[in-house]
């Protein structure tokens, strides 16, 4: 049967060491291996959803969330368990006025009272406030105490993140490509003439991202920011100044500094209050760190025996995921406090599984192992994983969105690519493309831009000042500058007004029918988009490089027809969800469906005739 989760749910793995539920002493509970009421409590609701009148047990979850976080939940358990015997070895005792002062002291660097910071963060994390205070708090006391020489802060550390933070910084722009020789070659273009820089990173650099504005990268480079060699060379350089070719990785890059931004200067009363911030940045980076070595060192001094993760093992013991230097860790515990983290995004994801199932049902659609399998190639496809025939790599695709973790390909396929079919399968017959549709498309994607330097506000009547001075002296020198001191958008500003060129049918018509229909040097009226309004200044058009229509036709078609898909994907089931009658007793949430309600209605309107 297949199942799928949310995205959501993979980053909650990211950067947990240690997060179980448990009583405050932790390694005695794991010894008598007793469970915590919260979790007792929530075992004795067998069945934790309603879908249209289709159960979601308590088991279905637990069998999804061992399945997908299993081992990694069970390592956690571990983790902590390592950290409490080495705090009871090493006479470390935390107690609970430990654990709330350390909350009164986070709370207050928010400006917060203790009560109001622990209801935030359990709130966002949709955890328990005894399972905040046990876990993660606890862990980063033990940890810290555990690793409290290793973490002290050094002077010259310090004086490396001020600098960091508050130092000198340099504006730069750069070409990358990906040969040494052409580097060099540009390099020299650009040293005789520096201003064609910006045409050179736009025509050659193979960085999508700075090309697109001549090379600009948006963040000025600080000093300690981890690239010792590149740092160096951007803060040799004078305003204006190309630099020598730099080997990155697999590519060649030039640079050249646009501006050397002064530090920021520090009032002698923010001072300590900066030290403070910026010591426990430092302290915590350095924490991570030593919390993988203490990890590591536990483990090699430690007698584990991992059953969960062997077959024969878990024949021998059944109900026992673990065992730690003779303390046994239940499977049952595990998989309780898998629920704990995940059940709730796992809840989810089952209740939108059975809502897609049932639409599929009742409308004689089905997922095949065809679908999926063109699925995936599309995906490999769109992502550019070719090979050197440009035939779609789809090995590589998968490797790359599972890590390498061949075990994971399973829940790609789960997560990502059923759903994805399921709803397409739902609205496929209600989509087509349309010439309509292959001409706009034609144009957005062949036809010519408009080049222009913009100006960004956000004020009607700062936006009509500053297109009065640029009326007053239509050059492109003053529109850029202008544009470098007024545009509150960051590309333009740091740019000196320079944007990619305009397109039609881009999302912004009243801009584009502005920009269309100036000639080179004109300027545009103010228009209003959203909430800002945005004044051109038109350097010219680009000249097509396509001009025949049907030699791009079926790609076209393609992706017309993939964008209009999802979009009809997303209303379908948008519509499917507010439709669905769900109770949610995890959450303790009920959602009657658009047609319960409407039946209520109309007997509430029966009654009253």
């Amino acid at each position: 049967m297949t199942r799928f989760a949310p995205t959501a749910i993979k980053s909650l793995l990211v950067g947990c060491l240690c997060c179980v539920t448990a009583t405050l002493d932790w390694s005695t509970a794991y010894a008598q291996a007793p469970q915590p009421k919260l979790q007792s409590q929530a075992r004795q609701i067998q069945t934790l959803a309603v879908v249209n009148g289709q159960e979601v047990t308590r088991q279905q979850i637990a069998d999804e969330c061992m399945r997908r976080f299993g081992k990694d939940t069970l390592k956690s358990i571990v983790n902590k368990l390592l950290v409490a015997v080495e705090c009871e070895n090493a006479g470390i005792s935390i107690t609970e006025k430990d654990i709330n002062d350390e909350i009164v002291g986070k709370a207050k660097k928010f400006g917060m009272s203790g009560e109001r910071y622990i209801k935030t963060i359990c709130s966002r994390r949709s955890i328990s406030v005894d399972e905040f205070k046990n876990n993660f708090v606890w862990n980063e006391l033990a940890l810290r105490r555990l690793a409290a020489q290793q973490i002290k802060v050094t002077p010259e550390e310090l004086s490396k993140r001020m600098e960091f933070e508050y130092g000198n910084r340099v504006q730069i722009r750069q070409i990358v490509v990906e040969s040494m020789q052409l580097a060099q070659k540009l390099q020299a273009q650009a040293i005789a003439q520096p201003q064609e820089f910006e045409r050179l990173a736009k025509e050659f650099s193979v960085d999508q991202v700075s090309k697109a504005v001549g090379g600009l990268i948006m963040h000025a480079v600080r000093r300690n920011g981890g690239f010792p060699e590149l740092e160096n060379l951007v803060f040799s350089l004078k305003e204006g100044e190309v630099s020598r070719v730099l080997p990155v990785a697999e590519n060649f890059v030039i640079f050249r500094c646009e501006k050397i931004i002064p530090g920021q200067q520090v009032a002698p009363e923010q001072m300590a209050l900066i030290h403070e911030r910026l010591s426990e940045q430092i302290s915590n980076e350095k924490l991570n760190a030593e919390a993988s070595k203490l990890f590591d060192r536990l483990e090699k001094t430690t007698k584990i025996v991992n059953v969960l993760n062997d077959a024969e093992r878990r024949r021998q013991m059944p109900g026992v995921a673990a065992i730690v230097n003779n303390r046994k860790v239940l499977v049952n515990q595990v998989a309780e406090e898998a629920i704990s983290r995940f059940g709730n995004d796992m809840l989810d994801t089952e209740i939108n599984r059975a809502i897609l199932l049932q639409a599929m049902k009742q409308k004689g659609v089905s997922v095949s192992e065809e679908n999926l399998n063109q699925e995936i190639y599309r995906a490999a496809k769109s992502f550019g994983f070719l090979n050197k025939d440009q035939t779609v790599n789809e090995a590589k695709w998968l490797n790359y969105v599972t890590k390498g973790d061949a075990e994971k390909e399973m829940f790609y396929i789960e997560d990502e690519v059923w759903p994805t079919v399921a709803l397409k399968q739902l609205v496929r017959q209600s989509v087509s493309v349309t010439k309509e549709d292959i001409q706009k498309s034609f144009e957005a994607n062949y036809g010519p831009r408009v080049e222009v330097l913009a100006i960004v506000a956000n004020d009607h009547r700062k936006a009509l000042s500053v297109w009065n001075m640029a009326s007053a002296n239509p050059t492109r020198e003053y529109f850029g500058e202008l544009a470098h001191q007024y545009s509150i958008e960051p590309a333009s500003q740091a740019n000196y007004g320079v944007v990619p060129p305009i397109q039609r049918h881009g999302g912004r018509p009243e801009l584009e029918k502005e920009a269309f229909n100036l000639k080179r040097g004109e300027i545009s009226k103010v228009v209003q988009v959203g909430e800002h309004w945005i004044m051109l200044l038109c350097l010219g058009r680009t000249e097509p490089v396509v001009t025949d229509l049907d030699a791009v036709r079926d790609d076209l078609s393609e992706d017309i027809m993939e964008k209009k898909l999802r979009l009809a994907m997303s209303q379908e089931f948008q519509q499917l969800r507010a439709n669905a009658q769900i109770d949610n007793f995890l959450k303790g949430t009920s959602q009657p469906g658009r047609a319960a309600v409407e039946r209520a209605r109309q007997e509430t309107q029966t009654l009253r005739r």
